[in-house]
């Protein structure tokens, strides 16, 4: 990477000044120029003007294109190092001063250290892209999330910029909702999906009514400066800005350049496949094996659907230091995880009263439970209807990382950003469990004494499904793409790109308040930095990363998978823009009928073998079009109300069974909860 390297650069410099001495002395030396046979040649006093060297405001370890905040814009190349060991031939490199001080370690002189970050051999293809100026940009004829297609227009105010291959890539524009300073105010730049790995980008930003920096006006005008990190990237500058103009920006106005290269897959699912491979030699075929704690019959007052519950623990290879969190992943000095030991993880299987009264046995489908929840509560309680509806079992077990046992580590993770490396690497453990649960009770535990009744074993593990809900919807790719064992998933109101979607969520308001603390960040750009960085670590497990691999797998080890993604339209707690990235990065059409057919989607009439996203619509108020915190009251409706829904159970349960995702819409898919809502379940 010529950026990376301040050689050129530095030798041009030098250069400049030799050049310059040399002419003086030329010009100084006595009797150089003249003969002994000419007339005295008198002296007139000569004025050299030296090159100008542009005073920047700097910091060691920050980016210093841009005043404003150590790590904007971000992501950046200037926060990259060569390094031939890895993939990309970069590696992160993030100082000790580089990342934010919470209060909490203010006065400690420490600062949060996330040695993972380092690790990673690029930025993350799912990162929030941004920067900050003087002044508040002007968006006036900018492409919003409505008129994405703008973006890819000549003349556009922004573009991003695939400089491997030229190619513009669409996003939207829009400033930070959230801020609280006018003239730092955030700009964010919106990919639609994840990009690709181990691949350089580039940003461009003219006009907005906003003004270069002194770091950058100085690479405009072809000075030097006296920051060596912006020296060190004058030759990408200038790469990347012909780059820009020949794409069609406009370079004559030219506000703020940078770019980035994105890790490699490698770097990102590198570590997880190998803790995958250790754990699965452990497991075998079969899995290790269960315990059985507790049987409950007839455990629900208030509903006949309830016929047996079994309560356990199953075993499952521990890579974390210690169970309990919080915790992180035992690893070598290349980050490679280690095997620390078997662990005994929760378990619920709930099996429904019309098995045992058929006297026949039923799939079973692992379950995926809501934020902050965990593997025994929505089994056990919400989720009996469908199970008596349409005659399964249910299997489930916490998602760690995001469940209930997680909220301290995640309080933790407010004030000081490193404990969030703790709450990735349960998320990552996490997927072995759900690994190991799938293998387990389609081996060694699908014949247990406990499955019975009248002689027949009521669950038939032989083809074992995934049905997630919300945070199980979200993290039902990433579990289904890890398990061998499972290749189809139906995703209920789910997403991808967390750190994207999380403040337009309600969920986000939970945590909101005690991340401006003082103990914790109370400077606005220092949160919203720390949410893009906090994707580096998430990527490992976020959905975005794994439905990559859905159509065609991933190498030797990720087989292709189907999921069919119900959304609800106007959901407050998983926006809908989380879906459509899902759908993009997974390459899944959108059912023809939908009431969203968004940007970049192809359109598909059913039925539908294979993978789709479908919208329902309905009919709830809609969500606020910024970062804002969207209003509380009854903006959980569309997120839950869809849940029982006859005709989108119909094709949840169509593609659960067969693979077929059939059009139950009529045409048109909305609903009314108050007349459609299945009341015939008994829950």
């Amino acid at each position: 990477m010529s950026g990376l390297d301040n050689g050129p650069t530095c030798r041009a410099a030098m250069n400049r000044q030799l050049t310059a001495l040399l002419l003086i002395s030329m010009l100084l030396l006595p009797g150089c120029l003249q003969s002994a046979e000419t007339e005295p040649i008198v002296e007139e006093e000569i004025q050299v003007t030296l090159p100008t060297i542009v005073a920047v405001e700097q910091t060691t370890g920050c980016d210093n294109l841009n005043p404003i905040h150590c790590m904007l814009p971000f992501p950046s190349d200037a926060f990259l190092i060569e390094d031939n060991s890895t993939m990309t031939g970069l590696r992160v490199n993030y100082a000790e001063n580089t990342l934010p001080v919470s209060g909490s370690l203010s006065n400690s002189g420490e600062n949060a250290e996330i040695e993972s970050l380092n690790l990673m051999d690029g930025m993350s293809p799912s990162t929030q892209i941004m920067t900050a100026f003087s002044t508040l940009p002007n968006l006036t004829g900018v492409a919003d999330q409505y008129t994405v297609g703008l973006s890819m227009e000549t003349g556009h105010a922004t573009t991003l910029l695939n400089i491997d291959t030229g190619e513009k890539i669409a996003h939207w524009v829009e400033t930070d909702a959230r801020a609280d300073d006018a003239e730092a105010t955030i700009l964010f730049i919106r990919t639609m999906r994840s990009l690709e790995p181990n691949t350089a980008y580039g940003i461009g930003i003219s006009g907005l009514g906003v003004t270069p920096s002194v770091a950058f006006q100085a690479i405009l005008d072809g000075l030097q400066t006296d920051a060596p990190d912006v020296e060190a990237r004058q030759n990408s500058m200038a790469v990347l800005i012909n780059a820009l103009n020949e794409s069609g920006h406009d370079i004559a106005n030219l506000n703020e350049a940078w770019q980035f290269h994105t890790a490699s897959l490698d770097s990102i699912v590198g570590p997880t496949l190998s803790m995958r491979a250790d754990a699965l030699d452990r497991l075998g075929d079969d899995g290790i094996g269960c315990t059985v704690e507790d049987v409950d019959d007839d455990w629900m007052d208030d509903t006949d659907a309830d016929f047996r519950r079994i309560i356990g623990t199953y075993t499952v290879p521990q890579y974390l230091e210690w169970q309990n969190p919080p915790s992180k992943i035992s690893t070598d000095a290349n980050g490679t995880p280690q095997f620390v030991e078997n662990a005994e993880i929760p378990f619920t299987l709930v099996i429904p009263k019309i098995l045992a009264d058929n006297n026949e046995s039923g799939p079973l489908v692992v379950f995926g439970h809501g934020f902050l929840g965990n593997g025994r509560s929505t089994v056990s309680t919400a989720a009996i209807g469908w199970m008596q509806e349409y005659e399964v079992a249910m299997i489930g077990t916490s998602i760690s990382g995001w469940s209930g046992s997680d909220m301290d580590t995640i309080f933790m993770g407010l004030a000081n950003i490193s404990y969030f490396e703790h709450q990735s690497d349960r998320l990552q453990q996490m997927l072995v469990n759900q690994m190991a649960l799938a293998r387990t009770f389609k081996g060694v535990c699908s014949d247990i004494t406990e499955l019975y009744n009248n002689g027949t074993n009521l669950v038939d593990s032989s083809d074992v499904h995934y049905m997630g809900y919300s945070l199980g919807g979200i993290y039902g790719a990433s579990i289904t793409a890890f398990s061998p064992d499972i290749d189809r998933a139906a995703l209920w109101v789910g997403g991808s790109g967390f750190s994207t979607f999380i403040e337009r969520s309600t969920n986000y308001a939970t945590f909101a308040d005690g991340f401006v603390l003082p103990q914790a960040y109370p400077e606005r750009n220092d949160r919203a930095v720390l949410i893009a960085v906090c994707q580096h670590m998430w990527d490992a497990t976020d959905a975005e990363t794994w439905l990559r691999f859905a159509e065609n797998g991933y190498g030797d080890e990720i087989g292709p998978f189907n999921v069919l993604s119900t959304i609800s339209v106007n959901d407050a707690q998983v926006p809908g823009l989380s879906s459509d990235r899902s759908a993009r990065t997974a390459g899944m059409p959108v059912l023809n009928g939908s009431m969203r057919l968004p940007y970049g989607i192809d359109v598909a009439d059913g039925p539908i073998t294979g993978s789709a996203i479908v919208y329902w619509d309905g009919g709830y108020d809609a969500m606020p079009d910024t970062n804002a915190a969207p209003p509380l009251g009854d903006a959980g409706l569309a997120h839950n109300e869809i849940a029982p829904i006859i005709q989108v159970n119909s094709m949840v349960e169509d593609f659960l069974m067969t693979g077929i995702i059939n059009d139950t819409c009529n045409g048109s898919c909305t609903f009314d909860y108050n007349t459609d809502q299945a009341e015939d379940w008994d829950n």
